[in-house]
């Protein structure tokens, strides 16, 4: 084989090696969806409140009262209630207590007046893709996640409406996948359960020019080659 010949073969090869990743035969590994991924934090962050909650003041039933009414006190009022029954506590939603006339003007509440409301403050409910790239000029695209649940919660007494207990924890998640696995990820019917995809469009333009190039390169680098010959 000449030199030519070699140094072409060597060249090819290099450029193969630079802009295709490595494969390794390996079983996809499972990805969490972002509703579980949201359920997991909330559900671990709701479990530090409530376990930070002094025994002397600790009760077996309240009401519970989200500071607000959009999406994400949903979702995390339905955390909150399920942490409480599995600990043994009841839970009444003060939304289905409400009491009104004939004329539906609102009286009050309908029971529980003697039970301890549980309040609690969404901080932060955050999940969203920090970055959609490639590893390689040629290969598939990788998605980087992360998300942050940050809660404020208090006990306040009925009798007298004093604050007895306050707590605030906070969780971070990020890891990252597969963009193929973005509909099986963004499964549910949460909004947050569906962020921006911000690909970056510097990378849209240059990619596709320099793979054409490296093709080019070695279309050329064969035809030189058979010349030689």
């Amino acid at each position: 084989m000449s030199e030519t010949k070699r140094a072409a073969h060597i060249v090819c090869l290099l450029a193969i090696l630079i802009t295709c990743p490595l494969s390794v035969v390996r079983a996809d590994e499972p990805v969490k969806t972002n509703v579980e991924v949201a359920k997991t934090l909330t559900n671990e962050v709701v479990d530090e409140l409530l376990s930070s909650i002094p025994r002397d003041i600790e009760t077996r039933e309240v009401w519970l009262e989200p500071r607000g009414n959009d999406e994400r006190y949903q979702f995390v009022s339905n955390c909150f209630t399920g942490t409480l029954t599995a600990k043994g506590i009841r839970a009444h939603d003060r939304g289905a207590a409400v009491v009104t006339d004939s004329t539906g003007l609102y009286t009050g509440w309908d029971i529980g007046q003697s039970e301890p409301t549980l309040e609690f403050h969404v901080l932060d409910f955050n999940l969203r893709y920090t970055k959609i790239y490639r590893s390689f000029l040629i290969g598939g695209k990788k998605v980087k996640r992360r998300a942050d649940v940050s809660l404020l919660a208090k006990l306040v007494d009925p009798a007298d409406g004093l604050v007895v207990w306050q707590g605030e924890a906070s969780r971070t998640f990020e890891d990252q996948f597969s963009y193929s696995k973005l509909p099986e990820v963004e499964a549910g019917l949460y909004d947050f359960s569906k962020p921006p995809r911000d690909s970056r469009s510097w990378g849209k333009i240059i990619e596709p020019i320099a793979v054409s190039g490296i093709i080019v390169g070695l279309i050329y680098l064969f035809f030189s080659n058979q010349s030689g010959d």
